[in-house]
């Protein structure tokens, strides 16, 4: 059969850029299920978008929808005749709904149902041009936006007015309309140029003719040309244009065909933070910053506009006017905040709300300070206390400060800059700077001990906070953040190598918090942090079974660089083919004690043993218990493992000859007390009953 390619342009008022992606994905997903459901096959289904523009292609559509049978399901079987023969009312009231007679009803057995009668009936195909007229005003009217608005009499909402519909099937068009707005096939060109008239001849040729018409539809094909434009820049200048990801794909959403025009600016401006001057381009202005292969920022922009026309130049000037408007704002805020103490900073502070029952963020930092103090004694880094506690006075600071009022993204880098300037040591200011690291999964971490201890200190308090308050992360929800936050927190303890017993850290926290906290029950929060570290060790490539099989160390209070020596010597030991057989053997040791329901104490009594199986095992625990004490003293969990599996032999042969539930009660005790002895022995290194 012919297949021809199907085009859905939306053309539209200037809608933002973040509503683009979100469209493109329901275009997408709303083709694919309206085909189905008219039975239309197509060979691919792409959609793509500009701030003016909406575009849906499906490729290789065939000229008409498949044929199809379609059942209509009735009454129980049962009630086709009655005693006589006869069909029955209900037969017959079936038959007639469908247009039939019930003589043409079958009987097929339903899921749930049983055998019920069943009508079916073909379905002709019909031309995809009359399919296409009513699927792509239902994928319209299904599209929704973050907001939407209402410009016409028919009260149709989308994110912005329609402007143009064009639809084609081939080269035929597809009739139809929405919001008053009839389908043709004329859409627009560049608006830099115009926006004229543009007439597509088929779906087919709707790419390269707008193309051609100085727009490019397809996001990938814009992207490109933006980086190449990007490249070509770098090389003529002999300097490196900073293509910020992020910056790269909301640039992509403003244009249709992207030009670079760059201009430079006033080496003054770079006296600013160089972060300002980042977050002034990226955030206010879409430019991108430019630097040297030092990675030192030089005083030139690029900013992207939309096609070449005449007035570049004008283009270039009302950029850098722009730019130098928000610099000169910049530098009044910034000098206003170098003027003012950190102590007057740190008075406001009492002014802001943290939360209703946990007090200002005034006794958000006493309470980090506290907790960061005591850290410094917990974690067996070498870190400078008096200068802990110096950052962590400082680390809210900023939060008052005119600048971090205005760009909310600077909190933590402007307060290094401003503890710089009151004189603070250049260790105290950048753990101020950098108390919010790590920001992301795999973002840098504090570049000192000190800077550890205070950012650990404030997720602590952060995640002690929200979990005495009931506001726990629940399937995506995490409005918080707390997530992230316990990731740093246990990165944060990983990469610095601290000894921390968590358990003891989290009940701090809690303590610190005023009476009208809630509940401060350690044990969900510190299953929450073990989540995220269980996170990490996956990713390091370490298995679920290994992970689960220390556990309850950490909960018990092992630190978590202690965790993952003892799953990496887990993950090694594995290898060996007899530590499979010795971690049945323990599974099987738990699983006896577990069933027998003693109290027991783990002490046997060597005069009550009668079998040499029972000696045998006994001597070698008590050989070996201290020699694993040791390993586990220098945490050498490899070699207490291997010491382990020593004993394998002896552990094999008591379970082969001898009968654990013996019927004397005395003789079953001291054997479960044999077995419970050889079970501490071997939790002390790692729970292996959890290996599958």
């Amino acid at each position: 059969m012919l297949k021809r390619d199907a085009l859905l342009e939306i053309r539209i008022e200037n809608i933002p850029a973040r509503f683009v992606l979100s469209a493109e994905e329901q275009l997408k997903k709303y083709a694919a299920e309206l085909l189905a459901a008219a039975n239309l096959s197509c060979d691919g289904i792409e959609a793509c978008g500009t701030y003016k523009r909406l575009v849906l292609y499906l490729a290789g559509v065939p000229a008409r929808t498949e044929e199809k049978l379609q059942k209509a399901y009735g009454p129980a079987a049962r009630l086709l005749k009655d005693e006589k023969g006869d069909y029955t009312p209900q037969a017959a009231g079936f038959a007639r709904s469908r247009g039939t007679t019930p003589d043409k009803l079958g009987v097929e057995t339903v899921p749930n149902k049983g055998e019920v009668l069943v009508f079916e009936t073909k379905v002709p195909g019909r031309p995809s041009g009359r399919a296409l007229a009513e699927i792509f005003p239902a994928i319209i009217s299904r599209l929704q936006f973050p907001k939407t608005m209402v410009w016409e009499s028919t009260r149709f909402r989308f994110a912005r007015p329609i402007r143009g519909l064009l639809a084609l099937y081939g080269d035929k068009p597809v009739g139809f309309s929405v919001a008053g707005i009839k389908t043709g096939r004329v859409t627009a060109g560049l608006s830099a140029k115009g926006s004229r008239q543009v007439k597509i001849a088929s779906a087919e040729k709707y790419f390269k003719t707008l193309e051609h018409a100085n727009v490019l539809v397809k996001d990938a094909e814009r992207l490109e040309a933006l980086r190449r434009e990007i490249e070509r820049l770098s090389r003529r200048m002999k300097l490196s244009v900073q293509a910020d990801p992020e910056l790269l794909s909301e640039n992509l959403y403003l244009v249709e065909y992207p030009v670079c025009v760059v201009a430079g600016y006033s080496q003054d401006f770079l006296e600013l933070p160089h972060e300002l001057v980042h977050l002034v381009m990226k955030k206010q202005l879409k430019f991108f910053t430019v630097a040297d292969a030092k990675g030192a920022l030089q005083p030139y922009f690029v900013g992207i506009r939309d096609g070449v026309s005449r007035g570049q130049r004008n283009v270039e000037e009302g950029f850098k006017n722009v730019l130098e408007a928000r610099f000169r704002d910049a530098i009044f805020f910034y000098t206003r905040d170098l003027a003012v103490p950190l102590s007057d900073f740190n008075k406001k502070l009492g002014e802001i709300t943290f939360q209703e029952k946990l007090g200002t963020m005034s006794d958000k930092t006493a309470r980090v300070q506290k907790l960061a103090g005591w850290l410094c004694g917990a974690c067996g880094l070498p870190a400078d206390k008096e200068e802990v506690l110096a950052a962590a006075r400082h680390v809210y600071t900023d939060l008052t400060s005119n600048l971090v009022r205005e760009f909310t993204e600077l909190q933590g880098i402007m307060g290094y800059y401003y503890a710089k300037n009151s004189g603070l040591s250049e260790k105290v200011s950048r753990a101020v700077g950098e108390f919010y690291r790590p920001v992301a999964a795999g973002s840098p971490l504090p570049s000192s001990a000190e800077g550890a201890l205070v950012s650990l200190a404030g997720k602590l308090d952060t995640l002690a906070c929200d979990f005495s308050l009931g506001l726990i992360p629940s399937g995506s929800e995490d409005p918080h953040g707390l997530r992230r936050q316990a990731l740093g927190a246990v990165r944060l303890a990983l990469e610095n190598g601290m000894r921390l017993d968590f358990r003891a850290a989290v009940a701090e926290a809690f303590a610190a918090l005023p009476p009208a906290a809630g509940a401060r029950e350690p044990g969900p929060l510190l299953d929450f942090l073990w989540q995220r570290a269980e996170a990490v060790f996956s990713e390091e490539g370490y298995r679920f079974d290994e992970i689960k099989a220390v556990r309850e160390f950490f909960l018990a209070g092992a630190d978590l660089p202690d965790c993952r020596e003892r799953i990496k010597d887990i993950h090694s030991l594995r290898a060996n083919p007899d530590f499979a057989g010795i971690a049945m053997a323990f599974k099987r040791a738990k699983n006896i004690l577990r069933q027998a329901k003693s109290t027991l104490n783990g002490s046997p009594d060597e005069g009550t043993f009668e079998k040499d199986e029972e000696k045998v095992l006994y001597g070698d625990i008590k050989s070996l218990s201290g020699r694993l004490q040791a390993h586990l003293g220098d945490r050498d969990y490899a070699k207490g493992l291997s010491e382990l599996l020593s004993i394998k032999g002896s552990l094999d042969n008591f379970f082969d000859k001898v009968m654990v539930m013996a019927e004397d009660p005395k003789v079953r005790e001291n054997r479960l007390n044999l077995i419970k002895s050889l079970v501490n022995l071997f939790e002390g290194v790692a729970d292996l009953s959890q290996l599958q």
